[in-house]
């Protein structure tokens, strides 16, 4: 009850915070590393203990991310609605703007982390319906996070992950079940609509550089897939993760790429950290803040 009460507010303070549109924002994923209060899991994950330390904590991770308010902030290693709330309000006071927080529990048994999203209120954009899980998605992604956002003159569908890792024996195939999963979901909406506005971001535990044949998220990214890994157009090397690789994706529809629908994306950009390593992990998180810049019209 308190759950469904706590979506029925997200949306209908959404929709009553609707303002006027901005032309270009930004939509950001970023890994908590274990953003939990002490009593949200029975495990030990270097998660805060002390009050002092889960302030210090959640402080720390929203300065690290982009210097202009994101409107659409996407978060992995979330605890619970508590930890997503908070995180909101610090946002909030950073960026000297409302933000709302989305959250609907995942299926995760082990960690009992989640995933979860945060929208800048008063932009002009709002949630066409409720936050949730999706079906299709539900038996092979415990975390992920379904959300339709609009404003007056364009759509976006968006699905914020946390993917598997592909370690053990059965790690690599179950971690590309998520990806066909993420797939199926995404052949869905296309065959809805040929020119959907959709994003898949978050945290796939991806160890290959973007660009290699045989990343897991290939499959997403197969010939004549109308999605694209926004990393495409960027240059150089890229790393999401202290350790050098990529973990962390931001995938675009064509009709994002090509502003056929509304809206266009005009970059991504990495925003790393000295944070990541030793002791600091532990304040802040080993993974960096991804940004993509789309402009709406």
């Amino acid at each position: 009850m308190l759950k469904r009460a706590f979506i029925f507010l997200a949306v209908f303070v959404s929709l009553a915070v609707r303002g006027v549109e901005t032309n270009s924002f930004l939509i950001t994923t970023l890994n908590c590393y274990f953003f939990f209060g002490g009593a949200v899991t029975k495990r030990e994950f270097n998660q805060p203990r002390t009050s002092e330390d889960y302030w210090k904590k959640a402080s720390n991770l929203v300065s690290l991310l982009p210097s202009e308010a994101p409107l659409l902030i996407g978060l992995q290693e979330m605890g619970h609605a508590r930890e997503v709330t908070n995180f909101a309000r610090i946002a909030a006071a950073r960026y000297k703007c409302g933000y709302l927080p989305l959250f609907v529990s995942g299926k995760d048994t082990f960690t009992e982390q989640n995933v979860a999203a945060l929208l800048r209120m008063g932009t002009g954009w709002g949630l066409a319906d409720l936050p949730g899980r999706d079906a299709g998605l539900d038996a092979s992604l415990s975390k992920h996070l379904v959300l339709h956002l609009t404003n007056m003159t364009s759509s976006l569908e968006v699905c914020v992950v946390h993917l598997r890792r592909a370690v053990g024996r059965s790690g690599p195939k179950k971690q590309k079940t998520q990806d066909e999963a993420l797939w199926l979901w995404a052949k869905k909406r296309f065959q809805q609509n040929t020119n959907a506005n959709l994003v898949i971001f978050g945290d796939f535990n991806e160890t290959k550089p973007p660009g290699d044949s045989a990343q897991g998220v290939a499959v997403l990214l197969q010939p004549g897939s109308p999605l694209h890994d926004a990393f495409e157009f960027s240059k150089g090397i890229v790393r999401t993760h202290a350790n050098g690789n990529a973990y962390d994706r931001i995938l675009i529809s064509d009709s994002v790429v090509k502003g056929s629908a509304g809206l266009k994306f005009v970059g991504i950009s990495v925003h790393e950290h000295d944070k990541g390593k030793g002791a600091d992990r532990l304040w802040f998180t080993d993974h960096f803040p991804v940004t993509a810049r789309l402009i709406s019209y």
